[in-house]
């Protein structure tokens, strides 16, 4: 079973525990996905806060990491560990203090001397 599996519910701040968990994958993705700035602890939690067109999202509920990382098992696939580590994603469902759901992805890994970028990549109705 998935991290995002739909039997799995988001991690609910105190006193919210009456929330229902909704699609695992939103309806609408985004046609490129969009940089955001994101207040997180690392290593795989899920942001506290993001900021995307120049808006604050203080996020009360996150379900994640969904990992996606490169195909290493096919002969093209890069090897070098360092643009494997660079291609991998980290999907979360976040939901915002306002009920919206979001689904950001960090893209790479945290490592010393690196910090990964994250993504918007789409929008739950």
């Amino acid at each position: 079973e998935t991290a995002l599996a739909t039997s799995a519910p988001l991690l609910a701040a105190a006193g919210n525990d009456d929330f229902r968990p909704g699609p695992p994958r939103p309806l609408h993705l985004l046609a490129w996905p969009e940089p955001v700035e994101v207040m997180a602890p690392v290593p795989d939690h899920p942001p506290l806060m993001f900021r995307w067109h120049g808006r604050p999202h203080r996020v009360v509920r996150a379900d994640g990491p969904e990992r996606i990382a490169p195909e290493w098992w096919l002969a093209d696939a890069p090897l070098d560990p360092e643009a494997a580590e660079r291609a991998t994603r980290d999907y979360y469902r976040v939901e915002d203090e306002r009920g919206r759901r979001f689904w950001l992805y960090r893209e790479g890994l945290y490592r010393a001397g690196g910090t990964p970028r994250w993504y918007l990549h789409g929008v739950f109705p």
